[in-house]
């Protein structure tokens, strides 16, 4: 579907310029003038039957996207949009009506059925934006990690569109729009599918320090009494927090733990080392030691799976860094939608065909041996042409 020019921001132009294979050089008043140029050739090419049409939206419930909106699917060959289509249909069966029967959301409890039981893995969540104007866009992720290499599958997801007023303050806009007790029933759906299913390869929960996951997972923890795994802080969100309070004793302390190898004999003597970083911010050190308390539960996790049994271990990727890079590509891939649109949840199958563009070069995914392809249209027999005619 085609957006207003006027309500497109310095991003969206470069990226559909790059869609046309345009140039994204010059002003923003050039790449308007080039962009509508584009537009216009194009809709009289599809309409001489020049170029192929554009293919059918894809829906969910009252939402609706047009594939061909992104880039990569639009320059797609049918062949190559096939096998693509293949990872989004399984995708669409996992998106669902939430509990309150006021949006959408997708929930895919299979990745916790596809775990390597010698490995060890963890939870990493987190909110990013998509959008800031004219409306405020926001997607709310959970995503299983491997904890050593780059392995991360998505778990959950749901999309917020809220009006933007003219003179919101800025804290309040970049305040999370996902409420604990929202983040409390999803953590308790994910802690009941894994319960018996290898919850000790869960070694860890990664977010960032926010009131609203702080408090889900508390309270997450009090109803599931000891089987949530330990609560670990970003420590790229740390990072910037020390940045802010201009602590370089307690951000270069954190980059040491980032970078220690932790061996099962001296770990205790080791984080006790880390504790003395001698700043004299009280607020820097007492996030500091709140990142370090929960560290040697999870190295005693770690050392009862066998994929690090008497080795040394370094949690040099026990953070939301992959989840990071994930959040900033959706950012310039995702099209922009109208606020009715995003609102029915067109927002969330946006995401659901980004993530499958992401997943595209991993091959077929287990999932897909179980979608049925599409039948052909049976073919009658020729006797009763004759018939017909």
């Amino acid at each position: 579907m085609e957006f207003p020019l006027s309500d497109l921001n310095l991003r969206d132009l470069r990226r559909e310029l790059y869609g046309y294979a345009l140039s994204t050089e010059g002003t923003e008043q050039e790449l308007h003038e080039r962009l509508m140029a584009a537009r216009h050739e194009q809709a009289e090419a599809q309409a001489q039957g020049f170029v192929r049409p554009g293919r059918t939206p894809i829906t969910k419930f009252d939402a609706c996207v047009q594939p061909d909106d992104f880039a990569q699917i639009n320059a797609m060959t049918d062949e190559e949009y096939a096998a693509f289509s293949r990872k989004v249909q399984w995708r669409l069966r996992r998106i669902h009506k939430t509990w309150n029967r006021r949006g959408i959301e997708y929930y895919n409890p299979g990745v916790f059925h596809q775990i390597d039981r010698t490995k060890t893995y963890m939870l990493n969540m987190c909110e990013f934006w998509v959008r800031r104007s004219p409306y405020n866009h926001k997607i709310f992720v959970i995503f299983v990690s491997r904890t050593h290499d780059g392995q991360q599958r998505l778990c959950y997801a749901r999309s917020f569109a809220k009006v933007r007023r003219p003179n919101s303050d800025v804290d309040v806009v970049k305040k999370p729009v996902i409420s604990h007790i929202d983040i409390g029933r999803v953590m308790t759906n994910i802690l009941l599918e894994i319960e018996d299913n290898g919850l000790e390869n869960y070694v860890a929960v990664v977010a960032e320090k926010k009131d609203v996951y702080m408090r889900a997972l508390r309270e997450t923890a009090m109803v599931s009494g000891q089987k949530l795994p330990p609560i670990v802080l970003d420590e790229g969100h740390l990072q910037k927090t020390f940045q802010k309070m201009f602590c370089a004793k307690s951000s270069r302390s954190l980059s040491q733990a980032k970078l220690e190898l932790f061996d099962k004999s001296t770990y205790q003597q080791q984080l006790r080392k880390l504790q003395t970083n001698y700043t004299q911010n009280v607020e820097a050190d007492k996030l500091f030691k709140q990142y370090l308390s929960c560290l040697p539960k999870v190295l005693q996790n770690m050392w009862k799976i066998e994929e690090h049994k008497n080795k040394p271990i370094s949690l040099a990727r026990l953070n939301n860094d992959r989840l990071n890079l994930y959040c900033d590509q959706a950012q310039n891939e995702l099209p922009p939608l109208p606020f009715e649109e995003c609102v029915s949840g067109a927002g969330l199958l946006q995401l659901i065909l980004f993530d499958a563009l992401w997943c595209l070069s991993d091959g077929t995914e287990r999932e897909e041996n179980y979608v049925n392809p599409t039948p052909e249209p049976a073919e009658l027999p020729d006797e009763w042409m004759s018939i017909l005619d």
